[in-house]
């Protein structure tokens, strides 16, 4: 199976919204990308794919388009997404949409703890199933999901990849409409 249906696999539908969601290289070994757009910044291990997804939201029947961005190193996928939403149920806070999207993962949950971001609203955890370590990091920012998974072997999520993955991402002002 390719680590990219892994990925695409944990995307899961909860509390109206959508929430998508070996061992890792080096973090010297790559030649890392920069990307800034729609409203953040990343750094990923290599130049990632992009795709674009159309996703129905449950409850609210709201079509969205989900921003992918992917790179495939060996036995490790590392995964960006930003998720614009029109409308938020009032009842559904950012924090608690986080919590959501951590409960519904698959698999074992190994680590979790609550951050912030540039400021946002953020949950990184770290599920384990059938064999693979799917490390989330999860951020609420106005009305964006942002996503940054990678899917690894035991290890991957302290490994200084990944590490460098999540700490590298920020938000940026958006340039005026």
């Amino acid at each position: 199976m390719r680590l990219s249906a892994v990925v695409r696999g944990i995307c899961l539908a909860l509390a109206g919204w959508v929430i998508v969601a070996g061992s890792a290289p080096s973090a010297r070994a790559q030649q890392w990308t920069e990307i800034t757009e729609g409203g953040f910044r990343v750094e990923m291990p290599g130049p990632p794919e992009r795709s674009v997804q159309e996703l129905t939201v449950n409850g609210t029947g709201e079509v969205v388009e989900q921003i992918e961005l992917t790179v495939t190193l060996g036995a490790t996928e590392y995964f960006c997404s930003r998720t614009t939403f029109r409308s938020m149920p009032p009842n559904l806070t950012p924090a608690q949409m986080l919590l959501n999207g951590r409960d519904g993962r698959p698999g074992h949950l190994l680590a979790d703890r609550s951050l912030n971001v540039s400021g946002a609203a953020a949950r990184e955890y770290v599920h384990e199933e059938d064999g693979w370590i799917l490390a989330t990091r999860a951020i609420y920012a106005a009305d964006t999901l942002y996503q940054l998974i990678v899917v690894g072997r035991t290890g991957v999520q302290t490994a200084p990849a990944t590490r460098r993955f999540f700490e590298s991402f920020g938000l940026v002002p958006r340039p005026p409409a």
